[in-house]
């Protein structure tokens, strides 16, 4: 389904059936179908993913892309596929969103996980560089991110796909998705999330250091981090049947224990 937002419509799909739903999606310029393959190893689940406005099949108006309007994407979807409650996954740069939409809204929110995230608050200039090779060079800055995501010695097929799924954005939603990320506020209330949280972050990681991760476990209330040797910034593509056995391992049950 689309899901129609005042400036923006949102491809969202739904897999399956089941007590607990995750409800998924991307990074940067990366789809919700990033996530597909994973859905495949978590049969008892509803598995819902959705292309943040600004990539994959999603469209937006105009206005410039904003965490805020992000923020109230993730609810809107929620209310169009009917899911009161759910785990919320998201992938590299959609952690700050989906932490923040946790913040905003716990009681709907049984649990957390977050995939090579990229949390934190742009600092002043911090894209400049990257930006202006993104202006200069669009598809060449988009084949080298695709290969840094994925540098596992195995990783030429899902490098490929990976690009094809960034191709389908705009470089104007490219700039504004990185340039919204210096309003991201939710470093400063960390402490008030409280959902049991699941981190996974690949040690080869160069997009988004490891250690960004340690560090978030330490600030979030009940968090459980796996760091997976062997594998780069997208784990859920590179190995999907490991994240989802620690997702079923950290959740079965939550949703429903909280439902009752």
């Amino acid at each position: 389904m689309f899901v129609k937002r005042p400036d923006a419509s949102l491809l969202s799909l739904s897999f399956g059936h089941g007590p607990q739903t995750l409800l998924a999606m991307g990074g940067w310029i990366g789809s919700g179908e990033v996530w597909h393959e994973l859905f495949g190893y978590l049969p008892y689940w509803r598995c819902v993913s959705f292309d943040h406005r600004g990539t994959g099949a999603s469209i937006h108006g105009s206005a410039p892309i904003s965490i805020d309007a992000m923020v109230d994407d993730v609810f809107a979807v929620m209310d169009a596929q009917g899911i009161d409650r759910c785990v919320l996954a998201a992938e590299s740069a959609g952690a700050g969103v989906a932490l923040q939409a946790v913040l905003k809204a716990p009681q709907r929110f049984s649990g957390l996980v977050l995939a090579g995230a990229s949390w934190k608050r742009a600092l002043p200039g911090q894209f400049d560089g990257f930006i202006a090779r993104l202006r200069k060079n669009f598809d060449g800055e988009l084949r080298a991110f695709a290969a840094a995501c994925i540098p596992e010695a195995d990783g030429a097929d899902a490098q490929r796909w990976g690009y094809q799924v960034l191709c389908r954005a705009t470089l104007q939603s490219a700039i504004e998705l990185l340039q919204c990320r210096s309003a991201l506020i939710v470093e400063d209330h960390l402490a008030k999330i409280q959902v049991p949280s699941l981190l996974v972050h690949g040690t080869l990681d160069v997009l988004a250091p490891p250690q960004h991760s340690q560090e978030l476990a330490k600030r979030l209330a009940d968090c459980e981090l796996h760091l997976m040797p062997g594998l780069g910034h997208v784990p859920i593509l590179t190995a999907p049947a490991a994240v989802a056995r620690l997702i079923e391992r950290r959740f079965d049950g939550v949703a429903i224990k909280a439902a009752t």
